[in-house]
């Protein structure tokens, strides 16, 4: 008989899990562009047909008490890295089919000055895959993400994007405390979620948690699951 290999092993689990508890979906959007907006405009009319928006109190509480409140399943609509056509294209879509959005940002790119934005994407593993504005700013603004921050959900990505693993501990903490030090300067107030690149969970690198825990926050984003982290809580949820 053959030995299951940690895939299937990992697969077995997630099943597991699904079935057993209520699963709230989450799905990726990067840049996107103004050419395939009626594309994005599809895929959030169909999700709005069969699930229902999902903010941080939703959240926390779901990881909390196991329990969802609503009739259809919650959707965490992630939108990463911070691009400005996120803010032009996607945003007024995520509003009119009622979803609540959940901006992953990387405030490196945020602070880029505008000239050296498409450089700096191109060193920090952000794509452009279109180069659409002749001015040449191809991140959102600060501004820009003040008016999200009365609506959606604002989150770090940490600061340059980076593999957190490869790098000495001054540039770690650099990563993820100020990323979060950038939130609160501009927004006023500290951002609650985390994911850095390749999205390890919490307990998987026990100086990335420390930073974690000393920057506070509380939701950690990685490929398989959420997790809420406390002192009272290692709460997580299968997301598929």
């Amino acid at each position: 008989m053959k030995t299951p290999s940690p895939f299937d092993q990992r697969a077995s689990e997630l099943g597991q899990l699904f079935e057993s508890h209520p699963v709230i979906r989450a799905v990726n959007f990067h840049n996107t562009s103004h050419a395939q907006a009626a594309h994005y405009e599809h895929q959030l009319a169909e999700y709005s047909k069969r699930f229902t928006s999902v903010n941080q109190d939703e959240l926390v509480e779901f990881l909390t008490t196991g329990r969802w409140h609503k009739a259809k399943p919650g959707l965490i609509v992630s939108v990463f890295e911070g691009y400005r056509n996120s803010f032009d294209v996607l945003t007024p879509l995520i509003e009119k089919y009622g979803f609540v959005g959940w901006y992953w940002v990387i405030t490196g790119f945020i602070n880029t000055p505008i000239p050296e934005q498409s450089t700096y994407a191109e060193h920090h593993d952000i794509d452009m895959l279109t180069h659409e504005y002749p001015d040449g700013r191809y991140a959102m603004n600060w501004e820009e993400l003040r008016q999200l921050d009365k609506k959606h959900v604002i989150a770090s990505h940490t600061r340059s994007h980076t593999l957190l693993s490869k790098l000495d501990p001054a540039v770690q903490r650099q990563e993820v405390i100020s990323s979060q030090e950038d939130f609160k300067k501009n927004l006023g107030h500290t951002v609650r979620g985390f994911v850095s690149l390749t999205g390890p969970a919490y307990g998987e690198n026990p100086a990335i948690d420390t930073l974690i825990d000393e920057a506070g926050y509380d939701l950690v984003f990685s490929n398989f699951r959420i997790q809420r982290i406390g002192a009272k809580s290692r709460n997580s949820a299968p997301v598929k």
